[in-house]
């Protein structure tokens, strides 16, 4: 384990009292030290296999074997699963991609009860992590490597410099609810990670023209961060008509689901800006990246794990267009292995992992299990986010911000803080379009509100969905 790989993950992670003590130091030190010698290979890695199916499917197989070989040797957990899937004695160093579908399918809730028999190694070379959870699903603890960071970073750094984003290049960062305890801190500098960090919550029109000082201070031509604060920011830019002096050259999307009403809003504002989007996890288990040119398809880098889709009877789906849930193997972080971990995730299938592709699988319509993306009409059925706002940003004229709040089928609650002068009838047309959208299936009511609610760290789910959604 190198130990200035630990510890950069440790300063990212660090509170920000502490970040705010070193960064001065660290920025002092030369990109090439910062990200380190293990960031430099993986990248050259993963450019390698892009350009190169053969390497990447190569790579593929090679990581499968050597991650069941940890599991096997080091967690009581999997030994057991693996024996009984493969049988006692299975040479794991001939392990091919079709014997991975022998192993069962682990739930969280499996992995969760097998607690440290899980870990391949001692849990001191362990950070301790937790998932997020929800109303029907509690938070999950789990382990990842200590000195993991330095490779995360670099596949999401190959994912930005898609855009023209690299190491040296300034952002300006839109998540989190706060800055310091007391919720006075609004901004920082971060200048080892060169990031102007923005509160995000609740974000008025007066915050937003003091940030776009705070990015005309620095240049800064790149934002960062969660999709709702971005297109919220974009909304306030055009009640103020005013963008930055310097034109934005790209978006990096985290931690959300971009939906093409705010695609279409960030364009209105600011042109055709590219936006760089990905797909992870806390487990660090899977990573994808959008599918340059096809908004809402993914594609996932064999190098970081591999991806199935699975029916409800845990079959691989192999049909083109057909949903399922997406599973994941994990190479990233092996200290605590997983091995076939249902995501709670769905997606549709667009490609199949194969040889030609270097062993990509294709999705797209990728939805979270924790962010409910629909609204439940009266007689059972869905209406998606897609179908339900416009994507033309007139929908939102005399509208600041909009959440849709649901507890019964067939109706809905829009809980909306009107942008200052706004008529009454806009909120009115609000509805009215909406109801045209759904068909008359659901019936909507109004609630102006000075704040919109918002979860953990500041994002805001444009739907607050209260049903038990195991019945729809």
């Amino acid at each position: 384990m190198n130990f200035l790989d630990v510890a950069r993950g440790a300063y990212v992670r660090s509170p920000p009292a502490v970040r705010r003590l070193l960064a001065p130091m660290l920025a002092l030190a030369p990109t090439r030290v910062k990200f380190g010698a293990t960031y430099r290979s993986w990248r050259s890695r993963i450019a390698m296999a892009a350009e190169d199916p053969v390497y990447a499917g190569q790579f593929h197989l090679a990581a499968l074997r050597a991650l069941l070989q940890k599991a096997h040797a080091g967690s009581p957990f999997y030994r057991e699963s693996i024996d009984q899937a493969l049988g006692p004695g299975f040479d794991l160093s001939t392990l091919g991609l079709a014997d991975l579908r022998r192993l069962p399918v682990l739930s969280k809730d499996i992995v969760r009860t097998a607690g440290t028999a899980a870990l391949a190694v001692p849990i001191a070379q362990l950070d301790e992590a937790a998932g997020n959870g929800s109303s029907t699903d509690k938070p999950f603890r789990f382990y990842l490597d200590k000195d993991r960071s330095a490779r995360e970073m670099a596949f999401v750094y190959h994912v930005w410099s898609r855009i023209g984003y690299d190491e040296d290049t300034a952002r300006v960062c839109f998540r989190g609810f706060s800055l310091d305890a007391t919720g006075k801190r609004l901004h920082e500098w971060d200048p080892a990670l060169r990031e102007l960090r923005l509160s995000v919550f609740p974000m008025t029109v007066d915050d937003a023209d003091a940030y776009l000082d705070l990015i005309d201070a620095r240049g800064i031509t790149y934002f960062y961060g969660y999709p709702s604060a971005i297109e919220l920011f974009c909304r306030h830019m055009r009640v103020l008509d005013r963008v930055p002096k310097r034109p934005v050259k790209g978006m990096m999307m985290i931690s959300e689901t971009v939906h093409p009403h705010q695609r279409e809003i960030i364009r209105s504002v600011l042109g055709s800006v590219p936006l760089s989007c990905f797909y992870g996890l806390s487990e660090k288990v899977l990573f994808a990246e959008e599918t340059p040119g096809a908004p809402g398809s993914y594609e996932f880098n064999p190098l970081y794990g591999l991806a199935e889709l699975v029916d409800a009877a845990g079959e691989l789906v192999t049909e083109t267009g057909k949903e399922g849930r997406l599973v994941g193997t994990g190479f990233l972080s092996t200290g605590m292995p997983f091995i076939r971990y249902d995501t709670g995730d769905s997606a549709r299938l667009v490609e199949l992992p194969n040889e030609a592709n270097g062993q990509r699988l294709r999705v797209e319509a990728v939805m979270p299990r924790r962010n409910v993306d629909y609204l439940v009409t009266a007689d059972g059925g869905r209406v998606v986010t897609t179908h339900l706002v416009p994507d033309g940003p007139a929908f939102f004229d005399g509208i600041e911000e909009l959440q849709f709040y649901q507890d019964q089928p067939g109706e809905a609650l829009i809980r909306y803080i009107p942008t200052a002068g706004a008529a009454p009838a806009c909120a009115a047309r609000l509805v009215e379009t909406l109801v045209n959208r759904t068909n008359g299936r659901i019936r909507f009511c109004l609630k102006a509100v000075d704040r919109i609610a918002a979860g953990r760290g500041g994002k805001r789910a444009l739907i607050n969905q209260q049903l038990d959604m195991s019945r729809y």
